[in-house]
């Protein structure tokens, strides 16, 4: 129905019904639509069957409502009086060519037994139910969506097929069965041999991710094609996080352990003599992706003692393409610029307006119900971000640039204040202080103190910077209220 256009209905009834029928055809005209009603429309001297007939089978009405009582139903199952004539009418339509919604039961009276009146011809029609005062506002407005045709549940454009199902790269039932074979030792010992069989099998279902010589396109989408892999992968940490008892440090090793084995081009192809950044970068960008979602997986369960293992970490992690040269690092190593996509792919994209294609894809694209939301994912990437200065990190002595995260996803992030508003609390406190590795309020205090706003942590095209734990609340007021 187009928006401009006022509906029309008739309305069929019983004379036992008058009362309803009459307050019902009110409140549709004062809801701007258009009753046809023998009691308005039907003149001395006219034609009731014809009137009738003309009601029926008029184009220009929409829909006719039927209103079901006992008188009504049984009128109509015996084709007495006028009701019968308009059952004649109205039930030759409803077998022949009219369209289904067009004529809608209304349910006016029920039986001793709560069995609703329906005459014969239209049993099986999904009616609206106006027998019950306490449902009745309810019932009304599905009717009046009905003649509006304005849905409560409008079905969802039709997307496109995911395009990993054409281009599934592995067979991913090895993984799948490791995480089934963690879940179900039942010693530590074969849980460990389990996780470690795990990860050596998720190295070579990645594998076929590896394009030497990419082009950025097809970064793009070798990228979207990681999506099975990376759930399979938190399928595996929440496993880990449910069935040891130190798993933060199982996660730690794992992440070091994935780094050094995707960040070196002998992993894929062993006779390499030469290498590009660019062919890696689907690991690397899977990589950071794993990490925010860890963390997001984290903060759902709130094990702030988790993040702060995962954060101050000491990972020793491979730097040089070909490996053999380990060193120190901290977490934000795992934090990952493509290249290749946003600057290389995106300028020429459909999606060049966009500030970040990959967190784009990464928060809108990329859920996975329950616990990773958009929201949760750019949390936890924000999260990243506020807290790497209140951590005594482990830096790379021969690095040029300091220790930062930069928040890819913070434009996404609803709610920006995260968990320090909650920090008047004294209680929450505890919390807090657990989760930056310190033992009362005032040494709190001193790791938010670090926290300060940075007007660079921004798009260079935005407007806003990202916020910070002090933008958020002020250190005097950390345990303030009990």
């Amino acid at each position: 129905m187009q928006d401009d256009k006022i509906p029309k209905i008739f309305i069929s009834y019983s004379w036992s019904s008058d009362a309803l029928v009459l307050d019902l055809a009110n409140r549709l005209v004062s809801h701007g639509v258009d009753v046809v009603l023998d009691k308005w429309d039907l003149k001395e001297g006219n034609d009731k069957y014809e009137f009738m007939e003309r009601c029926v089978n008029d184009s220009s009405i929409t829909k006719v409502l039927i209103i079901c009582d006992k008188a009504y139903a049984q009128k109509a199952n015996d084709r007495t009086g006028g009701v019968g004539d308009e059952t004649v009418i109205i039930s030759s339509e409803v077998y022949g060519n009219a369209r289904q919604e067009k004529f809608i039961p209304i349910i006016a009276e029920r039986d001793e037994e709560g069995k609703e009146y329906v005459p014969t011809y239209i049993k099986t029609r999904i009616y609206i139910d106006l027998s019950d005062p306490e449902k009745y506002e309810v019932e009304y407005e599905k009717l009046l969506r009905n003649i509006y045709e304005k849905p409560q549940f409008v079905k969802p454009k039709l997307g496109k097929k995911p395009e990993w199902l054409e281009e599934e790269k592995a067979n991913f039932f090895p993984v799948k069965d490791l995480i089934r074979q963690i879940r179900g030792s039942n010693t530590p010992v074969k849980r460990r041999n389990c996780i470690a069989r795990f990860q050596e099998a998720y190295i070579e279902a990645l594998r076929s991710y590896y394009i030497c010589g990419v082009k950025p396109e097809e970064a793009f989408n070798n990228f979207l094609n990681t999506k099975p892999l990376r759930d399979i992968y938190l399928d595996f940490v929440e496993t880990v996080a449910e069935t040891e008892d130190n798993y933060a440090e199982v996660l730690a090793e794992a992440f070091e352990y994935l780094y050094n084995k995707l960040s070196c081009i002998k992993t894929f192809d062993p006779q390499a003599n030469y290498a590009y950044e660019d062919d890696l970068d689907v690991y690397k960008t899977l990589l950071w992706e794993l990490f925010i979602c860890v963390i997001a997986y984290l903060r759902h369960v709130k094990d702030y003692a988790a993040i702060n293992v995962l954060i101050t970490y000491t990972y020793f992690l491979e730097n040089n393409l070909f490996g053999g040269a380990i060193k120190q690092a901290n977490y934000t190593t795992f934090r990952h610029h493509s290249v290749v996509i946003e600057d290389r792919y995106k300028p020429k994209s459909e999606m060049k307006n966009k500030y970040t294609l990959v967190g784009d894809v990464v928060c809108n694209q990329r859920e996975k119900l329950p616990i990773y939301t958009t929201e949760a994912i750019a949390e936890a990437d924000l999260f990243l971000y506020q807290v790497c200065n209140a951590y005594d990190l482990v830096e790379d002595e021969q690095a040029w640039y300091r220790t930062y995260w930069f928040p890819t996803c913070y434009i996404y992030a609803q709610n920006k204040s995260l968990e320090w508003e909650r920090m008047k609390s004294r209680r929450y406190c505890q919390k807090m202080e657990v989760l930056f590795g310190v033992d009362c309020i005032e040494k709190l205090k001193e790791k938010i103190e670090k926290c300060v706003y940075d007007s660079q942590m921004k798009y260079s095209d935005g407007w806003e910077a990202a916020p910070t734990i002090l933008s958020c609340i002020k250190v005097e007021d950390i345990g303030t209220v009990s």
